[in-house]
């Protein structure tokens, strides 16, 4: 319990601070209009992507106290389903016309919770 608290600690306030930032951008008026076409809204993404790395950093913190061998591994492993689905949630935005703007959006946020999930778990694995 206490990990998944301390992992909420740090995965939460980056995550408000980069959605903010997101949002603000586009509210600049010359991408307001794209922002409203996008197929998945920003705080969906973000939401979505929260939700696989906070599951991801609880279960390489789940499997590092059984069997730390195993956690870089397992960390790969979820990592590479997690693209998988996003793969799919993606799918949508690549066959439509005119979204190169949407489809950077959404690279990002992939990407920066890549970047987050992947910093956490090293700095969580390096205590031990």
């Amino acid at each position: 319990m206490t990990n998944s608290i301390e992992i909420l600690k740090k995965l939460t306030p980056v995550a408000l601070f980069f959605l903010i930032i997101h949002v603000l951008f586009f509210k600049l008026p010359f991408l307001q209009d794209k922002a409203t076409e996008f197929y998945y809204n920003i705080p969906i993404l973000y939401l979505l992507f929260f939700v696989f790395s906070f599951l991801i950093l609880i279960i390489v913190t789940k499997i590092s106290e059984k069997n730390f061998d195993n956690t870089g591994m397992i960390f790969m492993f979820a990592t590479s389903i997690k693209m998988v689905v996003a793969f799919f949630l993606v799918r949508p935005i690549l066959y439509r016309e005119d979204n190169k703007i949407e489809k950077i959006n959404f690279f990002a946020v992939f990407i920066l919770f890549l970047l987050l999930e992947t910093i956490i778990a090293a700095k969580f694995l390096n205590k031990k």
